[in-house]
């Protein structure tokens, strides 16, 4: 099924605004529905492993807890947390040519050309 740019421009737009007003909600419900995005930069919801039952989603290198770190056994959250930093990309200027991001979760020629865009 394809879909055209502007469905899917106002279907991204739909959902931003939806997550917007997530930060009009207090307390418990509003942790709960907030978007989990991993260390490595990765949504939760579009990650393989959570898809298929096998993590319930993960945290940024500064949210993550030395149990979430050993528990998880995931280099990248582990160098994350390390660094103190909240995500890879935005926090490691190793992040295009990290061996614990190649391959997984972000393929080689993605990450070759995030650094020549990078210049």
């Amino acid at each position: 099924m394809e879909i055209s740019r502007r469905k899917m421009l106002l279907t991204g737009a739909s959902a931003a605004a939806g997550i917007i007003g997530l930060s009009a909600v207090s307390g418990r419900a509003a942790d709960e529905a907030k978007p989990m995005v991993a260390a490595c930069g990765l949504s939760c919801t579009a990650c393989p492993l959570m898809k298929a039952g096998k993590c319930k989603g993960c945290a940024s290198g500064k949210e993550a807890s030395a149990e979430m770190i050993e528990k998880k056994g995931c280099p990248v959250l582990k160098c994350a947390a390390a660094k103190k930093i909240e995500y890879c990309g935005t926090g490691c200027k190793m992040f295009t040519k990290c061996a614990k991001m190649i391959g997984r979760p972000y393929d080689k020629s993605y990450m070759a050309m995030i650094e020549k865009r990078l210049g």
